[in-house]
């Protein structure tokens, strides 16, 4: 199960969470920027609550079966928090009456704790209404979570201790206005206070330094193209999805700035057994965002393979694919490769223009009526390499 965007860099991608240090290697478990909230990516507690879960399909379609429950404990070590342990629990259903909807609404909760006292706690629901036609999506979660953000070359790979407080919540309602088509609006609103000790230069001015107190208010529009054969394991189809993000004065924030994105993911079934998948994608931020709201490169799917804080701009592009093996009913197999890049006038991040990544999975199906795949990644990217565990598929 999952939980979506809430706080700092790094709790997996894979976030998680689905961080910032490239030399380092461990399970990224982190709520992921981007998603559904507007923080830094991190903590990923199982990889995003509302798209985390893989229902199952089999050669007619779907896998008859109305509810079951799905328990799933993470322990994980990264560069970013340390040693830790997340769990989520989750419920997933369909109406009685009609069991073999597409649309499968699910409720979670999940907490994360790890070393140094970095700790966060999400619940949420996602339900749909009328036919599988209305859909409306709650969380809400707080935390408090220590990580580290790495600045660029030209402040010799300074490294920022930053100590993130915060609290708040979403609610998001779409509608199908027609086959396949899906129009959705939202608002997320929180409170972040960021303690950040500050290193002592010895030239220039240093403004980097965020609003200690923050206050977010984000105002949700987006738009999908979704004829996938399955909502969550699909075989094939695509799903289309393009959003705008803004926060402003006028609705509670204390900064104004916009946040677009669009994305195509594409699935292909070879056979019974072999599916192709791949994702482009491309975000940008306009405005006067804090530096938790920027593109961080290797944060939610987008790619594995890069701790997140490493490469941070203002937009970044990616394009992936992956190769989907079901080696027997409970045991699957993934390779994956992507490239992308990051760009935007924000010179204390590192930034680059090219940065491939790739890796190997492993899925193990943990339940019987919807399958919720545990997964495990290992990817590399040009710099950095990471362990990535978490519930269900990257896209």
């Amino acid at each position: 199960m999952l939980i979506s965007a809430w706080a700092a860099p790094g709790l997996a991608q894979d976030r998680p969470a689905e961080s910032p240090s490239p030399e380092t290697e461990g399970v990224e478990v982190r709520v992921p920027a981007g998603r559904d909230w507007e923080a830094p990516p991190g903590v990923d507690l199982t990889a995003g609550f509302a798209e985390g879960f893989d229902a199952s399909v089999d050669e007619a379609g779907l896998e008859h079966g109305t509810r079951e429950w799905v328990l799933v404990p993470i322990p994980f070590k990264n560069a970013l928090l340390g040693a830790g342990l997340q769990v989520g629990l989750g419920r997933l259903y369909r109406p009685e009456d009609r069991p073999d909807q597409k649309q499968t609404s699910m409720f979670g909760f999940g907490g994360m704790y790890a070393e140094g006292g970095s700790w966060a706690g999400v619940v949420g629901d996602r339900r749909y209404w009328r036919g599988g036609r209305l859909r409306t999506t709650l969380e809400a979660g707080l935390g408090n979570i220590g990580y580290d953000v790495n600045l660029s070359a030209l402040l010799n790979g300074l490294r920022l201790p930053v100590q993130q407080d915060f609290s708040g919540g979403l609610f998001k309602v779409g509608y199908e206005v027609r086959d396949r088509v899906w129009l959705s609006a939202g608002f997320k609103a929180a409170r972040t206070t960021l303690t950040i000790e500050m290193p002592e230069l010895d030239s220039g001015n240093f403004s980097l330094l965020p609003n200690l107190d923050y206050q977010m208010a984000l105002l949700d529009i987006a738009a999908e193209w979704d004829s996938r054969s399955d909502q969550f394991y699909p075989l094939d189809g695509a799903l289309i999805t393009a959003g705008l993000s803004f926060s402003d004065q006028a609705l509670g924030a204390d900064t104004r700035y916009q946040v677009y994105e669009l994305s195509y993911n594409g699935y292909r079934a070879l056979n019974e057994r072999n599916t192709l998948a791949w994702r482009i994608a491309g975000k940008t931020v306009a405005g006067d965002p804090p530096f938790f709201s920027l593109a961080w490169y290797g944060s939610g799917v987008d790619l594995r393979g890069y701790a997140p804080g490493t490469y941070i701009g203002k937009s970044q592009a990616t394009v992936q694919g992956e190769w989907r093996w079901q080696a027997t009913k409970r045991i699957g197999f993934v390779a994956f490769g992507g490239v992308g890049g990051i760009w935007g006038e924000v010179p204390v991040f590192e930034q680059d223009d090219f940065l491939p990544a790739g890796g190997i999975g492993l899925r193990w199906r943990l339940t019987e009526k919807f399958r919720v795949n545990f997964r495990i990644d290992y990817a590399w990217g040009k710099d950095d390499e990471v362990l990535l565990i978490s519930a269900g598929e990257a896209f």
